[in-house]
């Protein structure tokens, strides 16, 4: 029989609530954002229809070096994940 590692539950625990977390800060905020633009007052109209035209006229090129960097880090940690599972 093995005996039960420590680190193991500690790291699935630590997964488990960051990920609850995640999930609930997430759809807290989007509820928010919902809740704020909702409603026919001119202000909240205005507010939208510029969201709108930001999302419409989203260009990448400037964002190109932070997406490609955030690739990167993900692979690293995807590397990192698959290096700790692999039998010894």
């Amino acid at each position: 029989m093995q005996e039960f590692d420590l680190f193991i539950l500690f790291r699935t625990l630590l997964f488990v609530a960051l990920t609850t977390y995640t999930v609930l800060v997430t759809v807290s905020g989007l509820r928010r954002v919902v809740g704020l633009l909702r409603g026919r007052d001119p202000h909240k109209r205005l507010l939208r229809a510029y969201l709108g035209y930001q999302l419409v006229s989203l260009r990448l090129r400037p964002l190109g070096g932070e997406l490609l960097q955030i690739a990167f880090w993900l692979t690293m940690l995807i590397v990192i994940w698959w290096l700790h599972t692999r039998p010894n």
